[in-house]
């Protein structure tokens, strides 16, 4: 008789997630670099022993935290199913924004590579006796401030002030920098950024914490065919079925709305916000396409969200050019007695260098030959005045036994010499041929 084990052993920590149920749930990515910490090895052996519970070779150069292991792509999906299977702990697909990746564009919810955290909530996490840890919501480029404080995020360690410090390193403390080693949480107010902090970013926080906290009660994924009923009724509803009006209203353009609604296309994060935000729907309904509870809102009501609305980019008008005052500048420049390029020339005009061939050919040929026979001659001086010191340097690697090459001139010759010399490769291997030769007429 052969006995089913019931409860087998994990092969890492059955460690417990922080903050679920919450809005400031932890990240996969967290998790990771804690049970690292918990089984005091390099967050690099940790990855390759994962990778070999999925049969996947790690090179010696893998970036686990370049992998968006909170994101919504295969990655996320390969290692938060990995690392539950080693730790016994389900569903720690709820680290990740796994959940949505049916109503959300596999490009469509951009992370923050360096990492971001607000310095208060760590330093509660440590005041309140529990493992400071990183927020799922962090990761997302999408969150620029703190929900609960309402500072904006850093990436910057207020001890040593240098960037990507929170988990870019083979041994992570979340909490800690990975540079100088200190405490990244911080409760002094002086210490805290709340400066030009807008609306729509507190409002962009506070959906995407209602979204993860409504992720980990979901009684089913959310499905695409859901949110675009949801689109469709509240395009109905506000702009009578016209795709063209509703996508003017919420500022995106109507072929990415028929993408959307013809095709097989889903909105990006930031784009279901935008719907969310002009039409009063919570973003979390509009992705599950709940639309049970929402109304469309009043005039009075639209004008309150439109101040969540990006301003439109205004085209620039277009510029009427003087085509007879280039010109006339043009000739100035060919009695400058220093030539200068076309590019330049351009530049100082404001006017590409392309146009100036189309509308004054002449006098823009003439600048540029002007500018090539100075160049011309400025790296035949500066040749003339190298060559002796190329020689010198040739003659003693060749009685080193050693050949003229790039590498060991540099290492000889001043590199403000060298820098100037035109077309150095071929000035070296001439200088080689002509040594040897004398060497061998003397011989």
């Amino acid at each position: 008789m052969i006995d089913t084990i019931k409860n087998p052993r994990s092969i890492l920590h059955a460690m417990q997630p922080m903050g679920l149920g919450t809005g400031d749930v932890e990240s996969l990515l967290s998790y990771f670099c804690r049970l690292a910490v918990s089984h005091s090895t390099s967050t690099l052996s940790l990855s390759r022993t994962v990778a070999q519970r999925f049969q996947h070779d790690v090179d010696r150069n893998f970036d686990w935290h370049e992998r968006q292991l909170s994101g919504i792509r295969e990655s996320a999906l390969t290692w938060s199913s990995a690392l539950s299977a080693m730790t016994s702990v389900s569903r720690l697909d709820r680290l990740t924004f796994l959940p949505w990746r049916n109503v959300i564009s596999q490009n469509g919810l951009s992370m923050v590579s360096k990492g971001q955290f607000c310095p208060q909530c760590l330093a509660e996490d440590q005041a309140a006796g529990r493992s400071p840890y990183y927020r799922l919501a962090w990761e997302s480029k999408a969150v620029s401030v703190c929900h609960i404080h309402g500072t904006r995020l850093t990436q910057h360690c207020p001890s040593c002030g240098k960037d990507n410090i929170r988990h870019a390193a083979a041994f992570v403390v979340p909490g800690w920098c990975t540079k100088c080693g200190e405490f990244l949480g911080c409760q002094t107010p002086s210490h805290l950024d709340t400066s030009g902090i807008e609306k729509l970013e507190h409002w962009k926080a506070e959906e995407i914490a209602k979204l993860l906290e409504a992720q980990q009660r979901l009684d089913a994924v959310p499905m695409r065919q859901d949110l675009l009923n949801a689109i469709q009724h509240i395009m109905d509803e506000m702009d009578g079925g016209r795709s063209s009006h509703f996508a003017r209203r919420v500022g995106l353009s109507k072929s990415t709305v028929h993408h959307w609604l013809q095709s097989e296309g889903k909105p990006t994060l930031e784009m279901s916000m935008q719907v969310a935000s002009q039409s009063g729907i919570n973003l979390t309904a509009l992705l599950c396409g709940d639309t049970n509870s929402w109304k469309a809102p009043s005039d009075g009501q639209q004008l309150t969200l439109k101040l969540l609305l990006p301003p439109a980019k205004r085209r620039a008008l277009a510029r009427v050019i003087n085509w007879s005052d280039v010109e006339h500048q043009l000739q100035r420049f060919l009695q400058y007695p220093k030539p200068i390029s076309v590019l330049e020339a351009a530049r100082v005009l404001d006017v590409e260098a392309r146009q100036l061939y189309l509308h004054a050919n002449k006098t823009t040929r003439q600048l540029g030959k002007r500018w090539e026979a100075y160049r011309k001659r400025c790296g035949e001086a500066n040749l003339e005045r190298a060559m002796p010191i190329i020689e010198s340097v040739g003659r003693e690697l060749i009685m080193e036994g050693r050949a003229v090459t790039r590498r060991e001139v540099e290492a000889r010759v001043p590199p403000e010499v060298l820098s100037s010399v035109p077309r150095l490769f071929d000035v070296l291997r001439d200088v080689q041929g002509r040594i040897e030769s004398e060497r061998l007429g003397n011989s």
